[in-house]
């Protein structure tokens, strides 16, 4: 199920207790959602600086995790593997990306929900996610969005700023 709401994402509106945002692959998140999550919630941040200097390094279509507290959770989407004023958004690696998220979430509630009473994960997704800094268009990202959680049993809200 994905809905579509108004208010501030870094809230965790609506039963929201997962965010995941696009990052790029340069370990900076200095503009944009990203510099505000990593303003706000310091742990998102620092999954991205741990996963950026591991063995493996960060890399395009997969996700850091962090685990903020109070069972609520921010995942780093790698989309983008540089800055810049064009469309530096890879739709590929997005759709990687987000579909791995619905896979460890999809985990989660199996794991967490089913035996320990944990509430089922709901993903918080800003409105625009990649398409502004990042260049996208909404209208293949929203698409992107819906080919993953249209059947999935994780629901999504997508936050559209209201501030």
């Amino acid at each position: 199920m994905i809905d579509l709401i108004e208010g501030d994402l870094l809230d965790f509106p609506n039963h929201i207790n997962v965010i995941a945002h696009s990052c790029n692959t340069r370990n900076i998140m200095g503009a944009g959602i990203a510099k505000q999550i990593k303003d706000r919630y310091p742990k998102a941040y620092e999954a991205d600086w741990k996963a950026f200097n591991s063995n493996y390094g960060v890399t395009l279509g997969k996700f850091s995790k962090a685990d903020i507290g109070n069972r609520k959770y921010i995942y780093n989407m790698y989309t983008q593997a540089t800055i810049g004023t064009g469309r530096e958004v890879d739709y590929e690696k997005f759709w990687q990306a987000l579909k791995r998220v619905e896979q460890d979430l999809f985990e989660m509630k199996i794991s967490k929900h089913e035996y320990d009473g944990s509430p089922p994960p709901v993903l918080g997704l800003p409105w625009g996610i990649s398409c502004g800094l990042a260049g996208g268009n909404w209208g293949i990202i929203s698409a992107m969005i819906n080919d993953i959680f249209v059947d999935s049993p994780i629901k999504v809200c997508i936050v559209k700023y209201h501030g």
